[in-house]
Order: structure tokens, then sequence, then C-alpha cells
């Protein structure tokens, strides 16, 4: 017996050794298996190109505390006591026990999380319930984007990338002898998908969301023309250097309301979830 106790007592010491809380929310403490679990399952799932690093782990932690806020509050309101809720949770019980899920080993806490992540789920219905997002404040969205963009260009842009200024001059030497843009492009660009389509990019480019995210970029392309392209290499990040082409311009057309309806009231609903979610955590006590 005492052989026993003693054998219990060590495991349970080693258990507090290798699970720590890492951080307290609401009194609901959140350890480091949490955690450990997280960053072995990306790694499995990204076949190891996403790494351990402080930084991951951060991210994860932060993750946890609002899932962690926002499972306290769907409990608050109940919902966790919901007919549809339990009759959901219990379907899915009954699949699991079906399939033989049920009785292995990780089960129970997969379950536990599925039932968490329903939660979430609920919650933020619950927001948007007792405050839907209304048709006037989805044409409100709608007639500023619209404004914005009235009369505005976009642009499909062509890309030459070298690793130096040197190999950017080669090829704007090439450019400037006549030769085609993609041709270069294949010749001269270290990115791979642009070897094998002369560089050009998907899509259009709408110039006043160049300005806005890329400054630099939009006052060398702005006044540009069709085929036009930069004389002077555009240093980037990571001592990179590019050339670039305007392949197309055109005048931009905004949708209509009723073709971006849909779009904006699930970005109103997203918006309004998370300033719920916002407002929980400034509540909450966290240590």
């Amino acid at each position: 017996m005492k052989k026993t106790l003693l054998a219990i007592a060590l495991m349970a010491s080693m258990a507090g050794v290798s699970a720590k809380t890492v951080v307290t929310v609401n009194g609901t403490k959140i350890d480091s298996a949490i955690i450990d679990r997280q960053v072995s399952d990306l790694s499995k799932q990204s076949n190891g190109q996403i790494k351990d690093s402080p930084e991951l782990r951060e991210r994860l932690k932060q993750a946890a505390v609002v899932h962690t806020v926002i499972v306290q509050e769907a409990k608050k309101r109940k919902l966790d006591e919901d007919k549809d809720y339990q009759n959901f949770i219990a379907q899915a019980q009954a699949d699991a026990d079906k399939r033989g899920e049920s009785k292995k080993p990780d089960f129970k806490k997969d379950f536990e999380n599925f039932k968490e992540n329903l939660l979430e789920q609920a919650f933020a219905i619950d927001v948007l319930k007792k405050n839907p997002v209304t048709e006037q404040e989805v044409r409100k969205e709608y007639n500023q984007i619209n404004d914005f963009y009235k009369g505005s260009q976009e642009v499909q842009i062509a890309e030459i990338v070298t690793r130096s200024e040197a190999d950017a001059q080669k090829a704007l030497a090439e450019l400037k002898k006549g030769k085609k843009f993609a041709d270069v492009a294949k010749a001269h660009t270290v990115d791979e998908v642009g070897k094998k389509n002369g560089g050009m990019h998907q899509g259009y480019i709408n110039l006043k969301d160049m300005e806005a995210g890329a400054p630099q970029l939009h006052a060398a392309l702005k006044d540009m023309k069709k085929g036009d392209y930069t004389k002077t290499p555009i240093q980037g990040t990571n001592n990179i250097w590019a050339i670039f082409s305007v392949q197309d311009k055109r005048d931009a057309k905004v949708p209509t309301f009723e073709q971006m309806k849909n779009a904006l009231t699930a970005q109103l609903e997203g918006q309004r979830v998370d300033q719920a979610v916002a407002e929980l955590l400034k509540k909450a006590q966290i240590k």
C-alpha cells in the first residue's frame, strides 16, 4: 500500500512539473499541456513546416485566452442548455459510439474541444441574434466603398524579381533593347511561378488599394500606360530588387449592391462578433 501511495505521489509531482499554468482567465487555468498538444498537432498537420517557437506559443496562448472567455460567456448565457445544442451534442456522441471513435484514448478530450468549439459558434449566433446587422448598415458600408472607388483605375502587373541591383540592371538592359517583358522575366526572375508565366500577377489591383498598401509601387505605376515598365529597379525587403510592368490598365467597376450584399453582411457580422469578444477580454481577469 505504501509503495502504491508513493507511486501516486511521484506521478502527481511529475505531472505538476510537466504541465505548468501559462495563463489564468477568470479563474480558469490554461496549462502548458494544452499548448504543447496544439504545437504538436500543427507540426504534424504541416509536415514539420510549422516549427515550435516562443512566438508560436504566444499566439496559441492568446488564442486560448480568447477561446476561454467565449466559452465562459456562452455558459453564462446558458447556451449549453439550449435544446438544439444538447440534441446536436447527443447525436454527435451517438455517431461516435456507433463508429467506435468514443473508445479511442483521446476521445474524451477531443469531444470536450468539439463541444466548446460548438459553444463558440453558439455565442456568435447569440450575439447577432440580439444585435443583428441591418440592411441599412450594409447599404451604408456599400456606399462608402462605392464612393471610395468611384473614378479609380486598376492595373494588371507583371514583375521581374532579382536578388541584386546588378541583376535587375541586366534585365533592364534587355528590356531597353526591345525584348518582351515575359521573355526577360522567364530568363531573369528568381520567382519560380514568374519563370513559368512571364512574371504575370493574377487579377487586377486597384490603384487606390496600392496607394494605401504599397505607396512606393503606386508612385512608380500610377501614371504608366499599358506596356510601360519601371526604368529604375525598386528595392524591396531582404535585399530583393524588382522591375514592374503595367500589362493592362482599366477603369474600376464597383459591383452592384446586390452583388456585394452577402459578403458585406458577413463582414459586418464578423466585426460585430469581434467587438463582443473584445468587450469580454476588456472585462476579463487575465493573469
